[in-house]
């Protein structure tokens, strides 16, 4: 298997993982506060990092540097308003919306790690874009909850902005286990103050059942589905690992049907079709060029 479809063997088993977490975090949050979702979301994932680093022999480092505390306040507020818009929206709705870290996620790679992108990786970017626009335009309906959708749509910032950092770090031989645990750690500590000073800390309600929901999903989406990406970003570029990961809301439209069901149409049905193909295309071409510069070195 060459690093290429390594990759993105890992992004599609990071997509997978991720799509899973909203539909478990909006159960948990029906008993829960955000900002105690987020806490046990931080929690959660620095357990599971120190147990992977203990059990595989690879022991977990704290990396207290500039570029780390910088990536982790982005992180944190990238949780923050994730569960808070958890709160006020569906996961279907939340998953619409991030859309939209597509969008920051190219700018950015573009503007922030330089990368260039070839005409024909520029056009399957904007069909893969309008293909989730299409897809999602009659089965979202953010008018109902326009602060859910600012805070949504704030998230997909943070995150993507996070991992652009991840992905400058990852060039500086740190492990993947070890990014994520100092990430936690110090996420930790922001959404801690974050409950403390909006008064949900210490209210001492905390049920049990809420708190599971929270935690496995915070194990798929935040643990599983991150680590995934980390390793996908060492064989794959920043836009092209993300555009990829558009195809993320169909995924969880598709799980959270029975849940939260969607209605079917031509429009949307056609933006799926649009949205998988232009990925697929893009992932080939990117194969291609990796092969192509290979051969020439």
């Amino acid at each position: 298997m060459s690093h290429t479809q390594r990759g993105h063997v890992f992004n599609l088993l990071s997509v997978l993982a991720v799509a899973t977490g909203p539909l478990l975090a909006k159960f948990g949050l029906i008993q829960i506060s955000p900002a105690k979702a987020a806490m046990i979301n931080a929690l959660t994932i620095i357990i599971a990092s120190y147990l992977l680093g203990f059990f595989t022999k690879k022991k977990v480092q704290f990396y207290f540097k500039k570029d780390m505390l910088m990536l982790a306040l982005f992180n944190s507020l990238g949780v923050i308003f994730l569960f808070v818009s958890m709160d006020l929206l569906t996961p279907v709705e939340i998953g619409f919306i991030g859309r939209f870290y597509t969008v920051f996620a190219v700018l950015l790679s573009v503007f922030i790690l330089k990368e260039r992108l070839s005409r024909n990786e520029i056009i399957f970017i904007i069909i893969a874009i309008a293909g989730v626009f299409l897809f999602v335009e009659k089965g979202g309906n953010y008018q109902t909850n326009l602060l859910g959708s600012f805070f949504a749509i704030l998230y997909t910032f943070f995150f993507a902005l996070t991992n652009v950092f991840i992905k400058k770090t990852l060039s500086e031989n740190r492990t993947s286990n070890s990014i994520l645990f100092t990430n936690s750690c110090t996420t930790l500590l922001f959404v801690s103050m974050y409950a403390l000073f909006s008064g949900q800390l210490f209210d001492g309600h905390y049920p049990l059942n809420g708190v599971g929901y929270i935690v496995v999903s915070s194990l798929f989406s935040g643990f599983i589905g991150t680590i995934f990406l980390y390793e996908a970003l060492k064989y794959l570029r920043f836009s092209i690992a993300n555009v990829t990961r558009a195809f993320s809301p169909v995924l969880l439209a598709i799980i959270s049907f029975p849940f939260f069901p969607i209605e079917l149409t031509i429009q949307n049905t056609t933006g799926a079709i649009i949205l998988i193909v232009s990925i697929l295309m893009l992932s080939l071409g990117d194969k291609k060029n990796k092969t192509k510069k290979t051969g020439e070195t």
